[in-house]
């Protein structure tokens, strides 16, 4: 109503041989899309939803709850994920978790990251190409071409890697290069205890 009535105020001083023209351009400019509005099917709202901030379940010790950022996280309804995009952080209690992207279950019981992702727990820093983490059983698996673990004075490289950081306990499978103080060794299997700084 207000556009009509702006036009009204426009029209009264404009000559009357102008009007029709006026009348015409306006029919033939409106008259496409309200077609398009009429033709066109409407589509439900998306079930991804921007996230400003994740809030951490019960579950967790006050210590231990994670802090997510990401230049991207949005919610996935069906999925019931998080998916993180750009710069991944998420810190858990002592430990740092970094990727290029990452997707967490609703509950955060469950996190999945790629691309460039580390685990920081102290002294001791994991790389693969991917991390699966189960934050409240204190778990991490690291899968890609090959997993690292580097610490001051000693590096390990294999296959995959687990790494249970309630236990300070990393079990190393596939092709292990165990490199210390006294030079390099090959197994196939090692588990190495980070509380005695020695193979289990």
């Amino acid at each position: 109503m207000l556009i009509f009535r702006q036009l009204a105020n426009i029209t009264q001083d404009l000559p009357r041989a102008v009007l029709p023209l006026l009348l015409i351009f306006l029919m033939s400019t409106a008259a496409p899309a309200a077609a398009k509005a009429v033709t066109e099917p409407t589509t439900s709202a998306t079930s991804v939803t921007d996230v400003t901030e994740v809030h951490p379940v019960s579950s967790f010790l006050q210590d231990e709850r994670p802090a997510i950022s990401a230049r991207s996280v949005q919610y996935d309804e069906k999925s019931g994920r998080y998916i993180c995009h750009g710069t991944v952080k998420i810190t858990l209690g002592n430990r740092l978790i970094t990727a290029d992207e990452a997707q967490i279950t609703s509950d955060l019981s469950t996190i999945w990251t790629q691309g460039s992702a580390r685990l920081i727990d102290g002294e001791n820093i994991f790389c693969s190409e991917a991390i699966y983490a189960r934050p409240l059983e204190g778990q991490a698996f690291f899968f890609g071409t090959r997993c690292k673990l580097k610490r001051p004075g000693l590096a390990i490289d294999s296959d995959s890697i687990e790494y249970r950081w309630q236990d300070k306990i990393g079990v190393f499978d596939g092709h292990v290069l165990y490199i210390d103080s006294d030079g390099e060794k090959a197994f196939v299997h090692v588990e190495y205890d980070f509380n005695k700084n020695k193979i289990a």
